[in-house]
């Protein structure tokens, strides 16, 4: 017995639990049914009184719209008659019954006022103008006369009224006029209203036609009057809501305010009842009120008022509210009972569960027993799998792409799709046919025997590697590896392995491969195929005995273009001129390009085709075409070296060198022609080098000198200059005349850091003859066409002046023709540049360029000297021509003339005769050295005056 009631006190606990959870539960969902249900309420109130506060709005916007209606026929037609107002308002009044009235308030200043009444006077007898309080007129600098008034039936108390005596009208009036928009008064009883009923006077100005309306004080010199609609407010609303059928709701009171705020001197309308009682509160408290009142409020601008519309709901019946609430209550405490009920009666079974658990542990031991034999079965058939999976995972090393098998005779039994489908290779080619069934020369090689005697001896093989044109017309690598199958027996079955699609990977061994052997920027053979080609050349004229021809083509000037026009320029005509080498060729011969910008050509010789010096030219021809850089043309030539090699056991290292020798003396010789390799060009080469070596230590060694030849005034007879002129004094070489070794500094660009020397000891020595009192001699510099291409060389001569204190009037910088002729614009910035420094310009060697007469206008150039070749042959009539015309043309450009190589009396009579300014040359001094120099300035040397 004891035990028993143990069981059934602890069955009574849980159900006793079992009913409190769900009392609890049911509360909470109560509460929060309570919750949705005035929640619900709470949006259906929003709802109905939003839908009342957009129907008054909309209602007062077209109310605005009446009035912007009327003020709209006074800015198309003007200010109209009496008659066209009334024929213009009367449907409106009809259509808008709580319009009390339409207005035109006419402005007049109080004279007009007087003449105006009278006026008024004879067509409505007893007419009197009168302010709010029903008064005559007082004196007043304005006036805002109600003078056009409909319907005048019913309102003749506000007919002739001066609406500007009203405060509230004349703030409003103000408004309106400052803004130029309508404007709303506030609430006021209106003046033609017998009963207590309010309203409001909507009102918009008129201004005068064509007047500017930008500012405020424009506005009001241009208001001539207001057009306004006398509106009464409570009949406004009524209409609104009856229009809107949102009239008739017993569960709202609606009210409506103008103004500021919501005070009840401001109320315009109001429907329902009212009550004064508090809102419930937000609690559980609120489930029992029976009052809900939580007032929903709307506000907006309208006319430059603001509305606001209050909807507060009434009292309403409790039940039809709370029919969800109290379902979830009653429903969940029978719930509860219940659930209680059933826990009970699940309590009683537990003990006859358990003898039903006691019984099964039984079976289970039995089970168990029987479960243990299945394991151990199923762990031989894991390691079964495991082996099986074994080789199939060696498979798979082998290869990611597909899988093939292969009988006895090494057909193809069975090939994954991957091989299809990647490879684009057809089916019916490989199954059931051996691997050289498919393409029979692809084996017929070393490569196929090999393999076919690896398969011959049941040998796996690895990596093979073949190709096959696919169906798409494209030439597909394979890779494949397998290995033999045999049975339990030992007995050969066949082979099984793999194999993957490796196209993309030789495709890029053979970009590789190519881009080791071509130049990156042309495309062209480099070096290593250079020479590769170079030896099979050689190989094959020594077979065919044919002569074998080496051209070295170097471009012209080349440098300029890369420091002018940037190196993005450079790349562009290398490329274009690769393009014409390789066109200009056969397609037998070779076109490789050495480095920078030089470049080889390997022509050969057939029996059917002779090499002959046609082809350089064609070359030429080609370089020499008009490039585009830059939106500019440019005009690049090359000089040619070539090599022939008739089998005479020359190597092919030999050839280069010996077009390269050829190629210097094209170079020497003017550049942009071709030249043929002869031995004595050797010493030449030789002789360059040496004279290199020396030039880059003779500038350390103090080596260089200076001589300076005077430049004479013809007329006066006197030493005006003298000109700079270069000498290199070897120890060893002894005196190197200046045309060995100029154009070798000028290739090296060693010429810049001499020219730099130059023009610094020439101005320092011009610098300290001027101290000595020799008077302000001027100092002539020869610039370089590397100096002039040069980026700081204007900063470079103004540093030197600076330094040294010459005055910049003393410096004449000269420049020959070829120097500004290969871009014009670029040199005609420069040139202005050095003016800016105050020196003089000279054109050296006038007359032998390819410039034309027309560029001198644009130059800023001070003196033309003419070369020495036109003066040593003066005597003959074309060259004496060419010069008086030089002189002629330089002093028409008001430019100074000096004549170079003057030597005889006769030579200096007449230019003397033909108004030449200054010469220079061996009739009056060579260039001296600087000792000497100043032996003939402190002797007062000079040339015989010219007779006057």
């Amino acid at each position: 017995m004891p035990s028993s009631s143990r069981k059934s006190a602890r069955i009574s606990l849980a159900a006793i639990l079992t009913l409190l959870t769900g009392c609890a539960v049911t509360g909470l969902l109560f509460v929060a049914v309570s919750a949705l249900e005035y929640s619900k309420m709470e949006l259906s109130y929003q709802q109905r009184g939003h839908m009342r506060a957009a129907a008054i709005r909309r209602g007062m916007d077209d109310t605005l719209e009446l009035v912007t209606i009327l003020n709209g026929l006074f800015k198309s037609v003007g200010v109209v008659d009496r008659e066209q107002f009334a024929s213009f308002t009367r449907p409106l009044l009809e259509r808008y019954p709580f319009v009390q009235a339409f207005n035109f308030h006419r402005v007049l200043d109080d004279a007009g006022a007087r003449g105006y009444e009278a006026t008024m006077q004879a067509r409505f007898p007893g007419y009197q103008l009168h302010d709010a309080n029903n008064q005559p007129l007082a004196a007043r600098a304005q006036h805002v006369i109600v003078d056009y008034l409909e319907p005048l039936e019913g309102n003749e108390a506000a007919f002739g009224l001066d609406v500007a005596s009203l405060p509230v009208m004349a703030r409003a009036i103000g408004e309106a006029v400052d803004s130029g928009q309508a404007r709303t008064t506030p609430l006021l009883r209106l003046a033609q209203e017998r009963a207590q009923q309010q309203g409001f006077v909507m009102m918009m100005p008129v201004y005068r036609a064509g007047a500017d309306l930008g500012t405020v004080a424009q506005r009001r010199a241009a208001w001539i009057g207001n057009t306004s609609a006398v509106i009464r407010s409570a009949d406004l609303v009524q209409k609104i809501l009856l229009a809107a059928d949102l009239l008739d709701d017993s569960e709202l009171m609606l009210q409506v305010y103008i103004g500021d705020d919501m005070r009840p001197a401001n109320l315009v309308y109001a429907r329902g009842q009212t009550s004064d009682e508090a809102p419930a509160p937000r609690s559980l408290q609120r489930w029992l009120a029976f009052d809900y009142r939580e007032p929903y409020v709307r506000t907006f601008s309208a006319a430059g008022k603001s509305w606001h519309v209050q909807v507060t709901p009434l009292p309403r019946p409790f039940l039809p509210h709370h029919i969800g609430s109290l379902s979830t209550l009653l429903g969940g405490l029978l719930f509860s009972l219940l659930t209680a009920a059933f826990v009970n009666s699940l309590a009683r079974r537990s003990i006859r569960v358990q003898r039903l658990v006691d019984e099964r542990t039984h079976a289970l031991k039995l089970s168990n027993e029987q479960l243990a034999d299945d394991i151990a079965a199923r762990k031989r058939t894991e390691e079964a799998l495991q082996e099986s999976e074994h080789r199939f995972r060696r498979l798979l090393a082998l290869s990611s792409d597909w899988y093939w098998e292969q009988d006895e005779q090494f057909r193809f039994t069975n090939i994954t799709g991957g091989f299809f489908d990647k490879g684009k290779q057809d089916p019916q080619l490989f199954l059931g046919k051996t691997r050289w069934d498919a393409d029979p020369a692809l084996w017929d090689n070393r490569q196929g025997r090999e393999h076919k005697a690896l398969l011959a001896a049941h040998l796996p093989f690895s990596n093979l590697e073949y190709s096959l044109v696919g169906l798409d017309g494209q030439t597909h690598w394979f890779n494949t590896s397998g290995e033999p199958v045999f049975d339990r027996t030992g007995q050969f079955r066949g082979y099984r392995g793999t194999g993957t699609e490796i196209t993309e990977r030789k495709l890029a061994e053979q970009r590789i491969q190519h881009i080791a052997h071509h130049d990156v920027l042309t495309g062209l053979p480099n070096r290593v195929l250079l020479q590769d080609r170079l030896h099979q050349a050689v190989a094959f004229a020594n077979r065919s005995g044919k002569p074998l021809w080496v051209l070295l083509i170097d471009l012209d000037r080349f440098k300029f273009v890369n420091d002018s026009m940037g190196h993005k320029a450079g790349d562009q005509l290398l490329k274009t001129v690769a393009v014409r080498l390789q066109d200009s060729v056969r397609t037998s011969d070779t076109v490789a390009r050495l480095s920078g910008d030089e470049f080889v050509a390997i022509l050969t010789e057939y029996p059917e085709q002779a090499l002959s010096v046609d082809v350089t030219q064609r070359i030429m021809r080609a370089v020499t075409q008009p490039v585009m850089l830059e939106g500019k043309e440019f005009f690049v030539t090359c000089s040619i070296g070539v090599a022939v090699y008739g089998a005479d056991g020359t190597s092919a290292q030999r050839l280069i060198e010996h077009a390269d020798i050829a190629m210097y003396r094209a170079k020497k010789l003017g550049r942009n022609n071709t030249q043929f390799y002869e031995p004595t060009m050797n010493e030449e080469a030789r002789e360059r080098l040496r004279i290199e070596s020396a030039l880059r230590s003779a500038l350390e060694r103090q080596e260089f000198v200076l001589h300076y030849q005077p430049q004479v005034d013809v007329q006066s007879g006197r030493v005006v200059g003298m000109e700079a002129l270069l000498r290199w004094q070897h120890p060893e070489l002894g005196m190197v005349a200046p045309h060995r070794f100029i154009g070798l500094a000028e290739e090296t660009g060693l010429i810049v850091q001499i020219g730099a020397w130059v023009m610094r000891t020439a101005c320092a020595q011009a610098r300290m003859w001027l101290d000595a009192g020799y008077g302000p001699l001027r100092i002539a510099v020869n610039l370089s066409p590397r100096q002039f291409s040069e980026p700081q060389l204007v900063a470079s001569i103004a540093e030197v002046l600076r330094e040294t204190g010459l005055p910049p009037a003393c410096l004449d910088i000269e420049l020959t023709e070829g120097l500004f002729m290969h871009d014009v614009t670029q040199a005609v910035s420069l040139l202005h540049k050095l003016k800016l420094l105050g020196v003089a310009l000279s054109i050296d060697d006038f007359g032998t360029g390819y410039s034309s007469f027309s560029y001198l206008r644009h130059f800023p150039i001070d003196v033309l000297k003419i070369d020495r070749s036109f003066i040593s042959d003066i005597h003959e009539g074309d060259e004496a021509a060419i010069v008086v015309s030089i002189i002629a043309l330089a002093h028409n450009l008001k430019l100074r003339v000096i004549a170079e190589g003057v030597e005889t009396a006769t030579q200096l009579d007449y230019l003397r005769r033909h108004g030449c300014d200054e010469i220079q040359g061996y009739y009056f001094s060579p260039a001296l050295p600087v000792a000497d120099f100043e032996v003939l300035l402190s002797q007062g040397r000079s040339l015989q005056p010219a007779l006057a």
